[in-house]
């Protein structure tokens, strides 16, 4: 077996545990589909993100992305992603919070499987917004002002740990997993 199978396949695994991740919500006020999205219209939907989860990789693994870049990417992806699968989706959006979360989880792993560089920011959801005790619901979430006010408040606790936000967020998901054992 050649590289670029296992690396192809380890790939895909990634991008099933990334959409479980960022599409797994118990939000009822703010579900990812409408109601009327039937599980067959899902896998449309699904096929869409692995589209954008390839790009991604892509992206992400040819060079180091600037924050800035970072930022824009999660911006753009939101609006992308809103206007390409708009009638499957809760008030027709994919959500800024649910974009960072599935862009950020999938940079996640890939960094730590060795595929590309450290991201330069880490995935937000109910478990890092609870250990760093800030006010972000990633599920309702459609601005980006609100993600940055996040990040900002999650970086200065990086830093006072000596950390890039990448590396605590890897550290302190950990610990919060070692907790419950």
């Amino acid at each position: 077996m050649e590289e670029n199978d296992k690396k192809r396949f380890l790939s895909y695994e990634l991008g099933i545990l990334t959409l479980k991740a960022a599409l797994s919500t118990r939000d009822d006020k703010y579900p990812i589909y409408n109601k009327d999205t039937k599980v067959f219209q899902r896998s449309k939907a699904k096929r869409v993100l692995r589209e954008h989860l390839a790009a991604v990789a892509a992206r992400y693994s040819q060079k180091e992305v600037s924050e800035d870049e970072h930022i824009a990417f999660i911006a753009d992806a939101s609006s992308e992603l809103s206007r390409k699968l708009s009638r499957y989706l809760h008030q027709g959006r994919f959500r800024i919070g649910v974009t960072q979360k599935l862009i950020n989880v999938h940079l996640k792993y890939l960094w730590t499987a060795g595929f590309c560089p450290e991201p330069p920011h880490c995935p937000i959801d109910g478990i890092i917004r609870d250990i760093a005790g800030i006010n972000y619901n990633w599920t309702s979430s459609d601005s980006i002002d609100e993600y940055l006010q996040a990040i900002s408040a999650l970086k200065k606790l990086a830093s006072a740990e000596g950390h890039s936000l990448a590396q605590w967020e890897l550290e302190s998901f950990r610990r919060r997993e070692d907790e419950e054992l």
